[in-house]
């Protein structure tokens, strides 16, 4: 109750969201309902915006239902915050990043929910966990649903790239 009341206290208002979202909002967000980023809904007006992944208390479960739910789908359900990072694969991890645009300064947001140590060391020394990169045209490598090949390291940074990443 007192979060709900704090976020809609400091998010919310009639004041315009400076920077643009520039990948795929339907795959960065695809555990939404809305499946958009919480500022672009025409019925809500936000301020503020919080992007959000869950943590090792929050775990997506099936407790008392068949739909894997964490807290943050109720709150990203009701617009408060924009949920990412979650992964519904168990036998791999593909990153792809939340791209951010304001003037000619682009961010690239990677986030990955908490997941069981056992399990993420499995798929790291299997390689099955991958972290896409944008591409030239601003948008997130992945394409009409299937993953770009490549294997580049978000790491390895290319000079003229022009991202900035946030993991």
């Amino acid at each position: 109750h007192k979060t709900l009341t704090i976020l809609r206290r400091h998010t919310m208002g009639p004041n315009p969201v400076s920077f643009q979202i520039i990948s795929d909002q339907a795959n960065n967000f695809r555990s939404s309902i809305h499946q958009t980023v919480n500022y672009e809904d025409p019925y809500t007006s936000v301020d503020l915006p919080i992007f959000s992944i869950h943590g090792n208390h929050d775990d997506p479960t099936r407790d008392g239902g068949t739909e894997m739910l964490a807290a943050l789908d109720l709150l990203a359900c009701a617009n408060l915050v924009n949920y990412f990072g979650r992964q519904d694969e168990v036998d791999k991890v593909v990153v792809s990043p939340v791209l951010m645009k304001k003037g000619d300064t682009k961010v690239a947001l990677y986030g990955i929910g908490s997941m069981r140590d056992e399990r993420l060391n499995r798929m790291w020394q299997g390689k099955k966990v991958r972290f896409l990169k944008p591409d030239e045209n601003n948008k997130s490598s992945r394409r009409n649903g299937s993953e770009d090949e490549s294997e580049e390291d978000p790491e390895d940074e290319d000079e003229n790239s022009g991202w900035v990443n946030i993991f």
